[in-house]
């Protein structure tokens, strides 16, 4: 199911270094600058401080980062928490990113990211309407693999790896 398929996407992203080595390199942002199609990884915490995931967003160049997000319906009641959300699709400063979301790596794409394309891409991302949000369907790492490379579904390109967690 698309639900599963996400779901596995998602976890396979974070999780499986084979993944990440194989597609992505990690760059030290005090070595060098930042590149447009970078992926910035920013550490989702608990309340309580604990980590608890990332939220992804994609450098844009010009000290930009899109990015998206889903709104929480603000509804009473309960909101369902593997539900679908309102998407929505943000550009931010870096430096402001930095300040209020604790960085957790910076992701290189080894095969090149078009430039062009890219430009493109965000644009048209800032301009159309926000897909839903959902948690595992739809999220931050699936709208920014698609950036990258939207001929290929993160599905797709993850789903013929074996994850491991040792």
């Amino acid at each position: 199911s698309q639900t599963l398929t996400g779901t596995v996407s998602t976890i396979k992203f974070f999780l499986s270094e084979a993944f990440l080595g194989q597609h992505f390199e990690a760059v030290e942002l005090e070595a060098s600058e930042p590149e447009p199609g970078d992926l910035f990884l920013f550490r989702l915490l608990t309340p309580m401080g604990r980590w608890c995931g990332a939220h992804v967003g994609v450098y844009c160049g010009h000290g930009e980062i899109i990015h998206f997000e889903g709104k929480i319906p603000s509804s009473r009641g309960p909101s369902p928490i593997l539900g679908s959300w309102e998407g929505v699709v943000c550009k931010q400063g870096q430096r402001q990113l930095l300040r209020s979301r604790p960085l957790w790596r910076v992701l290189r794409k080894r095969s090149g990211v078009d430039h062009l394309g890219l430009q493109r891409r965000v644009r048209e991302a800032m301009d159309a309407d926000a897909p839903a949000y959902h948690p595992t369907r739809y999220n931050c790492v699936h709208f920014a693999l698609r950036l990258l490379d939207p001929d290929r579904s993160p599905g797709l390109v993850m789903t013929d790896l074996e994850l491991t967690m040792e």
